[in-house]
């Protein structure tokens, strides 16, 4: 007989709609990022071609559940991939460096301590609502989930009926029984 342990592997819910949130997050963020430390956005189909490959990476991502401290490695990951690609597709693309520049300042082109200093923040932010969104729907489900809290019930006896006649009733006439003119006879 042969022991043989199996890993059960579950599929997180909801990995497409989760993965569209984060590729709109991650590519707005640097592309906000880039433009404001000077860097230049690829237009429409250079853009949706960083879209397409951030959306692939995060769909193999979010199929599986993605720990707390994976976030925001993650997320730096990301905002790096996807400073480098505009870069690549962007419209610069073809722009060389200067002959007489200094080798560390070939090296480094595109980076800047305000583009490094711009991802940075865009990456602890994504991340920081990354997590204050899965809190939240943790809480919600949890919130859902929670049965009903018991309810106080004090059982009230019915009050008994009075003994005797008031003189409000004497003075209508009964609705039931056998009319007046029967009664007489």
């Amino acid at each position: 007989m042969e022991w043989e342990a199996r890993l059960a592997h579950a599929r997180a819910p909801h990995a497409l709609p989760r993965a569209l949130t984060a590729t709109v997050a991650t590519v707005t963020g640097a592309a906000a990022a880039h433009t404001w430390a000077g860097g230049t956005v690829p237009t429409g189909p250079g853009l949706a071609l960083v879209a397409g490959v951030v959306l692939g990476a995060s769909l193999l991502v979010f199929r599986r559940g993605v720990p707390g401290w994976a976030l925001l490695p993650a997320v730096a990951a990301a905002q790096l991939g996807v400073h480098q690609s505009f870069g690549l597709v962007g419209h610069h693309h073809s722009d060389a460096v200067p002959a007489h520049a200094h080798p560390a300042v070939a090296a480094t082109s595109g980076w800047s301590w305000q583009m490094l200093a711009a991802h940075v923040f865009v990456a602890v932010l994504v991340a920081a609502l990354w997590w204050a969104g899965r809190r939240a729907a943790s809480y919600a489900v949890h919130l859902r989930a929670r049965s009903a809290p018991p309810v106080a019930v004090r059982l009230v006896r019915p009050a008994e009926p009075p003994a005797h006649s008031t003189p409000v009733l004497l003075l209508v006439p009964p609705r039931r029984g056998p009319p007046p003119a029967v009664l007489s006879a």
